[in-house]
């Protein structure tokens, strides 16, 4: 009787595992596609879940015309738990010089375990289109106001043990990588907020919230030094491109459409923009821009061109497919144009159906089946080589999260390690143009142009950032109050100083979009962050105020007289400030508002309204200090009117 277990539902990937008599086993090729006239190799990966045993191995071809023959066959003894790859040397696949699709089936002890393909092909009858992967390293700004760390992700993700025994953390892992392999390229953001993390620990050491501490000599944040300065000579060497980004990962486009909040992402890209050509060094000027949550809106354009930001990376299926403009396919750049502004952009569209299976597709339960999978993706891409339509394939994802979530992140770092190789393999003969981002878009020019792009995310959905918490609105409202203040303030002072660049950067933490995403929902750190806000702007509010208002001579019914306004300014700038007069049982003559006017600094300011009231008994005056509709202070009092007694007749 033959046992057959299916992997377990926990595990996912495009070659799953299947245990045959206790014998799990897979086909991996030298590569997926060949041309004519080329060698293919072949090798067997045996897992032995059971005791010793004999072992009988066949390996059958399948040619474009469908011929069938034997390439292999071979019987040998593997161990109880063995993991073995059969043979020692690699199995030369006899082929012909027809092009076109070849099968290959594996089976042991008569039982068909695995099967793939391989292509043959004319690498000179196109050229070879440009490929390259965005890796989105990002995390958010994770330290208090006192600058220490509540949340240590950007240095585990560098020295942790996570891929262990391949390497340490997913940061150190890509950096080692491009080391090792230098003819492997790729596009990566490394973001502003990750970098500054990265720039405190080597300079400075870090402490948690906590209290443990690494020096900058410690064997920790040597790790993650010797990561970035990895990162900074492959981008010497032409090896990668290196994205900017806002300082904090917040959804751009939605600051834009729903916030009107253009500023703070002009202001975040602008400072992103410093961080990334501090740490890269070199006097190194970024062109490209990672979208965060790739929340897009045609406002961010005129915003990127101002910030020397010319391509950026965003979604087939959210962004291309719902695009207005001159459109062909995804697989090429576009320029997107602000028809309103004139302002353009570059845009390259992922391929989202390849980035989901590598960022969501990944659980291998051991290195044999990473492997398999790692062939079987790559034989994919391979498969896009027939499509003439397509100049450019770009895959975006993030860089970090796809091999740490894993039930097995060890076995992420074997795929990418062989998916590597095959990418180089495929580039080396031709077939793909293995790329980065720069680079492509100094070499393929676009041509058609798109008009308009809605705003969207790479979900399809604001929703992960606003709903699907109890308490996301009552949130997004807390926030929207905090820009109008600080609109308002810098309005009232005539610009920026010192307080509101200090507000505005506790804005910029609290806005970060991790801290909204509904499964890491995190209303503690933002709250934190609108309270460091508070302190700075509150203050400083109080000291403008009104000091007094009194009605100058006897209030009587129905006659004209004067009440008088007193504010005092006890802030150390002049301000510019809207007076509104009004009340219940009083009309005021004249305007019910007094032009905006400059109040000197430590200063106070007087003014005589006239009124007359309209009745006799309570009445109630009110005054209102406001600028651009925000209410800075208010007072009222309670006036007891005299009754009008007419004068004698004689």
């Amino acid at each position: 009787m033959v046992y057959t277990i299916m992997a377990d539902e926990g595990y996912s990937g495009l070659a799953s595992s299947k245990i045959i008599d206790g014998i799990e086993a897979y086909i991996v090729l030298k590569s997926p596609i060949i041309s004519r006239n080329s060698d293919q190799e072949a090798n067997v990966l045996i897992i032995n879940h059971g005791y010793r045993k004999s072992v009988s191995v066949r390996m059958f071809i399948i040619d474009p015309k469908n011929d069938r023959k034997m390439v292999f066959e071979s019987t040998f003894e593997i161990l109880d738990k063995e993991m073995k790859i059969f043979p020692s040397e690699s199995i030369k696949l006899p082929i012909g010089e027809d092009l076109g699709e070849y099968l290959v089936e594996l089976y042991i002890n008569e039982n068909k375990v695995d099967r793939t393909t391989f292509i043959i092909a004319d690498p000179s009858t196109r050229e070879p289109f440009y490929f390259t992967i965005v890796w989105h390293h990002h995390q958010a700004p994770n330290y208090m106001p006192d600058g220490k760390i509540h949340s240590p992700w950007a240095y585990v993700y560098v020295w942790g043990g996570y891929l262990a025994p391949y390497g340490y953390g997913p940061y150190h892992y890509h950096a080692l990588l491009l080391d090792r392999k230098r003819g492997f390229k790729a596009t990566y953001n490394l973001s502003p907020s990750l970098l500054v993390q990265w720039l405190m620990a080597i300079e400075k050491g870090i402490e948690t919230i906590s209290g443990e501490k690494y020096s900058p000599t410690s064997f920790e944040v040597m790790r993650i030094k010797e990561a970035l300065d990895n990162y900074r000579e492959a981008l010497y060497r032409g090896q990668i491109d290196v994205l900017t980004s806002l300082y904090a990962h917040t959804i751009a486009g939605f600051l834009v459409d729903v916030l009107d909040a253009g500023d703070i992402v002009d202001e975040e890209l602008s400072y992103g923009k410093t961080l990334t050509k501090k740490a890269m060094g070199n006097n190194y000027e970024a062109l490209g821009a990672w979208t965060p949550e790739m929340a897009f809106s045609m406002g961010l354009i005129h915003i990127y061109r101002a910030n020397g930001i010319e391509y950026t990376v965003l979604d087939d299926k959210h962004h291309f497919y719902h695009a207005e403009g001159d459109k062909n396919s995804p697989y090429e750049p576009y320029l997107v144009l602000n028809t309103a502004t004139g302002d353009y952009i570059t845009v390259f569209f992922r391929d989202q159906d390849l980035s989901n299976i590598m960022s969501f597709h990944n659980n291998f339960p051991n290195e044999y089946n990473a492997w398999r999978n790692a062939y079987e993706f790559s034989l994919m891409i391979a498969k896009k080589w027939f499509n003439k339509n397509i100049q450019t394939l770009v895959l975006a994802l993030d860089g970090e999260n796809w091999m740490v979530f894993p039930r097995n992140p060890p076995y992420a770092a074997v795929f990418l390690d062989k998916l590597s190789d095959y990418l180089i393999n495929m580039s080396k003969h031709d077939f793909i143009e293995l790329s980065h981002l720069r680079e492509i878009y100094e070499k393929v020019p676009a041509r058609r142009v798109l008009k308009h792009i809605p705003t969207n995310t790479w979900l399809g959905t604001f929703k992960k950032w606003r709903s699907e918490k109890e308490d996301h609105e009552k949130y997004w409202i807390e926030v929207a109050k905090r820009y109008r203040m600080i609109r308002a303030y810098e309005r009232m002072i005539g610009g920026r100083d010192n307080k509101s660049k200090k507000a505005r950067w506790a804005l910029w933490h609290a806005l970060d979009s991790d801290y909204w995403w509904a499964e890491f929902w995190s209303p503690m750190i933002i709250k934190t962050w609108l309270r460091k806000f508070d302190s700075v702007i509150e203050p400083i509010l109080k000291k403008i105020r009104i000091n007094d208002i009194r009605v100058l001579g006897d209030p009587i019914e129905g006659l004209e007289t004067k009440a008088s306004i007193e504010i005092i300014n006890d802030f150390e700038k002049d301000i510019r400030i809207a007076v509104r007069i009004g009340g219940l049982g009083i009309e005021v003559l004249g305007s019910g508002s007094i032009k905006p006017l400059v109040i000197k600094a430590k200063n106070k300011y007087s003014r005589d309204i006239r009124i007359k009231f309209l009745q006799w008994g309570k009445a109630i005056i009110s005054a209102a200090l406001t600028i651009d509709g925000f209410l800075i202070d208010s007072k009222s009092i309670e006036v007891d009117v005299k009754p009008h007694v007419r004068p004698n007749p004689v």
